[in-house]
């Protein structure tokens, strides 16, 4: 198969604004789900004398860390769970003559990269200088494989441009717990590190590990091999050296401008508990070598840039008029693939597998932010990602039982296992609204897919579980005079404020959680005893109902406005436009008590009621939401730009839209945040995509029926993607005032352009609408 390439889907170290060596670490990091890579100074190793944040971070591997408090109260996590950094796969020691980059300090300079999101191959030239002068390019290409996710492949090639000397290259990996050099007082970004052991597997004929972690008793077998070498590539010989360390080398004479090459591959096994891992390592070590036996660097480079194109296929986003966003976008994109497991026990991290920052924990990004786009495109994947919720079920029960209530799943804020992992719990466990968030979700990929199988064997039961969790937590009070549904003491998604009464984001997703609980269990009734097998009575069902029904939300009829929560409106305003620029985020500059008596929002909060429920809302309505959270908004959470683009699409404000919107998609590759240097902003990435498809596109995902309602920016000529709708697959080109919508996979399928009906079936496949912007 030939793969053209274009630039158009290539990031290329001359564009880009910043070359600062961590940030670069970052975007051009090599990921799939599985593992990520990223991209270091492939000399540097566990090296003091470089600067520089390498790592080798695996999806779901993670260690304990004690938590310490001053006070410790029932309840409180005892672990902080933090995903491993291990050995650098890139580092690889470089003899030459008699100076050696383990022991000299080689002066490595970046003279180029290109990450071609096509085929997912980081091609690089560095330039190296010996304390003795002497100098070579290196030149390294990469990549993380969608085809085989446990395969890691680097190429190497070294080019003397000053001399003509012995050459040896050396390939071990003698340490596991891989070293950063940098300083960081962002308390987003985890210091802690777990530490693993290594232990060599001998007499594999190649470098084979065991890697366990100390506490949280995992195991992992990780094995590389050379792939042979013939003239005039050098010959590559397994080595063991004096400390029984298993390795590669090659030593050869160099000349000045020839080329010399060596590539390995890498087999990076999957999670086991620690005693299985060492019991059964020679096993899990025979599947590891199927993956790397008997093929070649460019082989799997071509299976896996073959899975690419597949998803370029059904995934982009075109954008003509914008190519700045255009590119960025697919980098969102690309780094959204590259994230999610897509084993059903992992999730995607908040950075990805990009850094260890927020510890590699998964939180409600996932649900809200990130799964639409794979709903809509990958629903294989997505259901993938909504089975690690249903296997951490009982991990929810288990708290919620904990926590002292007699029914219900209370899922963890941060996680990696399902545990709760956040110490601070006023802005962490409290923010209960993650169990209506993936409630929301599994209501969602019902909707959109008709996957009949996963709803009644899985979903429901997190649907039903969760809801029990609000009538539980809630509780009937009077509020003037009318009885009401309340739910106090709790943290919405604006963590300026915490353990609020009746945040309305809040209670409004727990009415829609418990109002989806008492939907299905009347389609259910009589259904293959799912209900019995939920212990769902009439008598509960009825008093879900009543709680849904009496939900109080704040809201003011003078001003026509949702409230935050009780009392949001007594606040004094913080006049954010008058603090200095220096001082945002404000959560590194200000104690939370002092942020938490202000009206400020660090971003979107109340906002997010009118975004995932757009129909029932009139535009004067969206508009005062919109007028009155936006001037207290910081934005100072990469998650809020994304959506108030939406809001303000919606709202008919085009200008702040787009200025929202190229803001949100820029958010790493342009280092907005001035912190991509610790990781991607995951949730942010897939919240761009939201900004496109539910804002500029108009998609309404909670109406009766599938509808569209259009408001392109003035610089975009059209907008074309692919959405999968039940069982079929559409192709929607927007322009200024028209839609052309194209059936490419199913039998038929109906569409609204506001309120336009529009089919198309395979004897009609494509139909064009036009329409006027409300």
């Amino acid at each position: 198969m030939r793969i053209e390439q274009s630039p158009e889907f290539q990031i290329h170290l001359q564009n880009l604004r910043s070359k600062e060596p961590l940030f670069l670490e970052t975007i051009y990091n090599v990921g799939n789900g599985h593992l990520g890579v990223r991209d270091s100074n492939p000399l540097q190793g566990n090296n003091p004398d470089y600067i520089g944040s390498p790592g080798l971070f695996i999806n779901g591997f993670f260690d304990y860390n004690n938590v310490s408090y001053g006070e410790k109260y029932t309840g409180y996590p005892e672990n902080d769970q933090v995903i491993n950094r291990l050995l650098d796969p890139r580092y690889i020691r470089i003899k030459v003559a008699n100076e050696d980059s383990a022991t000299d300090h080689f002066v490595v300079d970046i003279v180029d990269k290109n990450l071609d999101m096509q085929t997912g191959l980081l091609h690089e030239m560095f330039s190296v200088t010996t304390p003795e002068n002497r100098n070579f390019n290196l030149v390294v290409e990469s990549f993380a494989s969608l085809s085989k996710q446990n395969v890691y492949g680097i190429r190497y090639s070294i080019i003397p441009t000053n001399f003509d000397e012995d050459v040896e290259i050396i390939k071990l990996h003698n340490y596991v717990n891989q070293m950063t050099h940098q300083q960081n007082e962002d308390m987003r970004v985890s210091q802690s590190v777990g530490q693993m052991q290594l232990d060599f597997i001998p007499d594999n004929g190649q470098p084979s590990y065991l890697v366990t972690t100390f506490r949280s008793q995992q195991g992992i077998i990780l094995t590389f091999q050379a792939n042979e070498n013939y003239a005039p590539d050098p010959k590559i010989d397994y080595f063991k050296d004096d400390n029984n360390q298993y390795g590669y080398r090659s030593k050869y004479f160099a000349k000045r401008g020839s080329q010399k090459n060596f590539e390995f591959l890498f087999a990076i096994g999957n999670i086991h508990p620690l005693v299985n891992a060492r019991m059964y390592a020679d096993q899990y070590l025979s599947s590891l070598n199927n993956y790397i036996r008997d093929t070649t660097f460019e082989s799997e480079l071509l299976a896996s840039a073959q899975v690419w194109q597949t998803f370029w296929l059904h995934s982009d986003v075109q954008i003509d008029g914008d190519p700045r966003s255009q590119l960025c976008l697919r980098f969102n994109l690309f780094e959204l693939n590259q994230s999610a497991g897509r084993d059903e026990k992992t999730s995607i991290p908040a950075k990805g597998l990009t850094g260890n920052g927020y510890g590699g924990h998964f939180f409600w990004d996932t649900e809200i932010f990130m799964l639409p786009f794979f709903i809509y495109t990958q629903p294989d994947l997505a259901r993938k990602l909504l089975m690690f919720r249903y296997h951490t079920l009982h991990v929810a029960q288990q708290q919620a039982s904990e926590f002292g209530l007699s029914k219900g799943a209370m899922y963890a804020w941060r996680t990696i296992n399902g545990y709760e992992s956040s110490s601070y719990w006023l802005a962490g466990m409290a923010q209960f609204h993650i169990n209506a968030d993936i409630a929301f979700a599994v209501d969602q990929y019902y909707t959109i897919t008709g996957d009949e199988a996963f709803f009644q064997n899985y979903g429901y039961e997190i649907i039903v579980e969760t809801a029990r969790f609000w009538m539980q937590y809630g509780n009937f009070a009077t509020i003037n005079g009318k009885k009401q549904f309340v739910i106090n003491r709790v943290t919405g998604p604006d963590e300026y404020s915490a353990l609020v009464n009746n945040n309305y984001f809040t209670n409004l997703m727990a009415q829609y959680n418990i109002r989806l609980a008492v939907k299905y269990a009347h389609a259910f009734k009589g259904v293959d005893d799912v209900l019995s097998h939920l212990n769902l009575s009439e008598a509960e069902v009825t008093k879900m109902q009543e709680a849904a029904d009496l939900m109080y939300l704040p809201y003011n009829k003078e001003k026509n406005v949702k409230i935050q929560y009780q009392g949001f409106e007594q606040l004094p305003d913080m006049h954010i436009d008058q603090i200095d620029q220096s001082q945002f985020p404000l959560l590194l500059h200000y104690h939370p008590l002092m942020l938490y008596r202000y009206r400020v929002n660090k971003q979107a909060d109340t906002i997010m009621a009118d975004i995932l429920f757009p129909k029932g809302n009139t535009l004067e309505q969206l508009q005062a939401d919109y007028d009155f959270y936006e001037p207290i908004t910081t934005h100072d959470s990469s998650l809020s730009k994304a959506m108030y683009a939406i809001a303000a699409s919606r709202a008919g404000r085009k200008k702040q839209a787009y200025n929202f919107f190229t803001q949100a998609v820029r958010t790493d590759l342009m280092d907005l945040h001035h912190n991509t240097q610790n990781g991607i902003h995951a949730g942010s990435l897939g919240a761009a995509w939201e900004g496109v498809v539910y804002g500029f596109a108009g998609v309404v995902n909670n109406a009766k029926h599938f509808s569209l309602e259009p408001k392109l920016p003035a610089a975009w000529n059209m907008i074309r993607f692919k959405l999968r709708l039940r069982r079929t697959e559409v192709l929607f080109t927007i322009y200024q005032n028209e839609v052309q919508v194209e059936l490419m996979h199913g039998k038929a399928c109906e569409i609204y352009v506001y309120d336009k009906k529009v089919a198309v079936d395979s004897s009609h496949p494509k139909e064009s609408c036009r329409y006027e912007v409300r």
